[in-house]
């Protein structure tokens, strides 16, 4: 079956579009999908400023283009979202123990929600508790929370963060074919096709 690995940090405001809705396309295209979260952008590229600026057309673009896309598909959405999520770091940490052990895409889509439609930031306290109970890990938080602290873990998800700059990863969300390299949401459905059949053409 074709696959996919699918580059994001849970600090990525365009990676609310993709994690609602990459799953249920993938399998609808017959091609699977390896989730694999790493630490954040500026881990990955060296930068040392946000990809979104305060103040600037370039951040308020951001805001309007998700707000249109999310209410096109029906994704709750109340703006203004704290931004840039102090703990997105804690964040992908906990999403690597759910990829893991399986729950990792449900987590996701609940955290995401709770970021856009309640104001609740990812990786803050009450978001990380109230996702992990709504994907069925409700019992397991204090062992999944202590855990995503852990050195060992954190060493982990440098180890993705190294993959996924090996790769070219520069971004959020991005979606890895052979090599080929497809970045944004818009261009999920192309890196679909691109695993099916290795071209872009019809």
């Amino acid at each position: 079956m074709a696959s996919i690995d699918y580059w994001f940090t849970m600090g990525s405001t365009y990676n609310y579009l993709t994690v609602m809705r990459i799953d249920a396309v993938a399998q609808a295209a017959g091609v699977t999908v390896r989730w694999r979260p790493f630490r954040n952008v500026g881990a990955l590229t060296g930068a040392t400023q946000l990809p979104f600026l305060e103040g600037t057309a370039k951040m308020r673009y951001m805001w309007q283009d998700i707000a249109r896309r999310a209410g096109a598909r029906g994704l709750p959405i109340r703006l203004p979202v704290t931004y840039p999520c102090a703990s997105a770091v804690r964040a992908n940490a906990v999403m690597l123990i759910g990829v893991r052990e399986g729950w990792g895409p449900a987590f996701a889509r609940a955290a995401y929600p709770l970021w856009f439609g309640q104001g609740i930031p990812n990786g803050g306290e009450d978001n990380l508790r109230a996702a992990l109970a709504a994907c069925g890990q409700g019992a397991a938080a204090d062992r999944i929370l202590a855990m995503a602290e852990s050195p060992d873990l954190l060493a982990a998800l440098d180890d993705e963060t190294a993959a996924a700059r090996a790769a070219g990863v520069f971004g959020a969300p991005t979606f890895a074919v052979d090599g080929e390299l497809c970045w944004g949401d818009d261009h999920l459905e192309d890196a679909l096709h691109w695993a099916r059949h290795g071209t872009l053409a019809p």
